[in-house]
């Protein structure tokens, strides 16, 4: 994955956080959370340095539909 992706939560995961959907394991949520409104995978990366698994993480977000990737 590319550090400089920018990542940004849909409509599903804003409904995910702020509606207490709770079909997310805590720390996919810790990782939605902090991808808010926008932020890039480095940026992510930085904030979240001992998630082993993070890209893993990130990659079933996107394709859950929780978040996406913006066009840079």
């Amino acid at each position: 994955m590319e550090m400089n992706m920018q990542l940004s939560r849909t409509d599903k995961g804003q409904d995910e956080i702020f509606n207490l959907g709770h079909t997310l394991r805590p720390r996919f949520r810790q990782i939605l959370f902090s991808v808010g409104g926008g932020i890039s995978f480095g940026e992510l990366c930085r904030k979240m340095p001992n998630c082993a698994e993070l890209e893993k993480m990130v990659d079933d977000l996107l394709q859950n539909g929780f978040i996406q990737a913006l066009r840079n």
